[in-house]
């Protein structure tokens, strides 16, 4: 049985059990996470200091140009391997519960999960060793495997590897991860107060679109939040993210039923649109991931109307 007291719990730990209890149906991802997002918060991450002057950055900013574009820096590839190979080893060893058993969560809360659940775990544990197999006998290149995930071309890593024998889709999942504490030291090098001004849909540390809106503090100023690196940066709350429409007639917004502090900003010109979050105190940069995990109903919803996520 699992211990029901979190006073010590890591506050991702303790986030994904809540996200547990209030949507069953993400039990295996939420222990897919609680397996390998621990590890990356404590990773050890060794990043060179960026090489463009702060008045360089600013110029590449007001220019569109995202910092890891325009910047000179350096991969540390080995700690992302051993991280990789630590994730590996936590996600084979991970716990699997009974089927039909009631494990206790903290709060008093418990899961009771079944048969199809448990299956699904096991095979993601099963999934880990073969990776892990493959890259102990030297079948699988973790240098080469990370610069593909690097290049964030899922559909090309995914051609190039799944003829490895191996469940790539997790490959992909962990070698993303693995890399996230790097960006992660890039994003704090480079605050974006001191280097400019950036008002765009895509990250200004690593150009991925926008994994979240949140509105901060009591004025409820919309920011964009990244789930690859946790950059937080202001947007003006009545335009498109994506296309920068801000044609009031074609914004629109959808909510979820019963709730009044999430939703969905859509965009009738381009088609994409945005989960939107209240939090009066901006997200853990760690933790902007999670949330995007917490939030999947929203994605339904927005998918449910015919609008896509850039």
């Amino acid at each position: 049985m699992r211990s029901n007291g979190n006073e010590n719990l890591d506050p991702v730990v303790k986030r994904l059990r809540e996200i547990a209890v209030t949507a069953p149906e993400l039990r295996v991802t939420t222990r897919l996470y609680e397996a390998i997002l621990p590890l990356q918060r404590q990773a050890e991450v060794r990043a060179a200091p960026l090489v463009l002057e702060p008045d360089e950055l600013h110029r590449a900013l007001a220019g569109g140009e995202p910092l890891l574009a325009a910047a000179d820096v350096e991969v540390d590839v080995d700690a992302a391997a051993e991280l990789m190979l630590q994730m590996l080893v936590a996600l084979g060893e991970a716990e699997l519960p009974d089927a039909g058993a009631r494990w206790r969560l903290f709060g008093g809360s418990a899961e009771n999960w079944s048969e199809d659940e448990v299956a699904s775990l096991a095979m993601l544990r099963r999934a880990a060793r073969a990776i892990h197999k493959l890259l102990r006998t030297g079948k699988l290149d973790l240098g080469d495997l990370l610069v593909q995930a690097a290049s964030g071309d899922r559909t090309g890593f995914g051609a190039r590897f799944a003829a490895c024998d191996v469940d790539w889709e997790l490959l992909w999942t962990l070698a993303q991860h693995a890399l996230r504490p790097f960006l992660h030291e890039v994003r704090r090098q480079a605050p974006l107060e001191g280097v400019g001004v950036w008002q765009q849909g895509t990250c200004y540390v690593c150009g991925a679109s926008a994994t979240l809106g949140e509105l901060q503090d009591n004025d409820q100023v919309k920011h964009l939040r990244c789930g690859q690196c946790g950059a937080d940066w202001y947007h003006p709350r009545l335009k498109c993210h994506h296309c920068g429409n801000e044609d009031h007639a074609t914004l629109r917004y959808l909510h979820a039923e019963g709730s009044e502090h999430r939703r969905i900003e859509a965009c009738d010109r381009c088609q994409s649109y945005l989960k939107v979050i209240t939090s009066f105190t901006p997200t853990d940069p760690e933790l902007v991931v999670v949330e995007d995990l917490a939030t999947l109903d929203l994605d339904f919803l927005a998918q449910q109307h015919g609008y896509q996520r850039p």
